[in-house]
């Protein structure tokens, strides 16, 4: 191989890789959906110890408990909703949802239900999780009826 054709095929591979990075790039600032066409639902573990949750058969990341000497701080993920009528997609928050809660020696499982009539899923949802039970918030408001404990 010539000089010439090293350096023609080296400013390919640059050229490409180039084109790689740059289209890498502009995926990566372009969302997969839509952050106004869909709501988030931000999961608060209230308590002072950790905290494992499995949502529609997909474990979620641990929630580590935040207890300092004079004050508290509940810590808290993000999850994508969804308009899914049932929990067909996985670890994402759908119509119908169950949700296993997990603390160290206390384990329950609840299921969530969200009518789409009346809390759209373009809104976030807070879901606030205690050792005894759950609260779900939509704009500041309880969602009475939404939780259903199985166990």
């Amino acid at each position: 191989m010539t000089m010439r054709a090293f350096q023609q095929g080296l400013t390919r591979r640059q050229a490409i890789t180039g084109l790689v990075a740059a289209g890498a790039a502009v995926s990566a600032a372009k969302p997969l959906r839509s952050e106004t066409s869909w709501g988030r639902v931000f999961i608060f573990n209230t308590a002072p110890e950790p905290l494992s949750l499995e949502l529609n058969r997909q474990k979620l990341p641990e929630i580590i408990g935040t207890a300092r000497d004079d004050y508290y701080i509940p810590d808290v993920i993000a999850i994508d909703r969804s308009a899914t009528p049932d929990a067909l997609v996985r670890g994402e928050f759908a119509q119908r949802n169950r949700v296993a809660v997990n603390y160290k020696g206390h384990s329950t499982v609840y299921e969530i239900e969200i009518d789409p009539a009346r809390y759209r899923f373009d809104q976030d949802i807070q879901l606030y999780v205690h050792r005894d039970g759950l609260v779900i918030l939509q704009n500041g408001q309880a969602m009475p009826g939404s939780v259903r404990q199985l166990s």
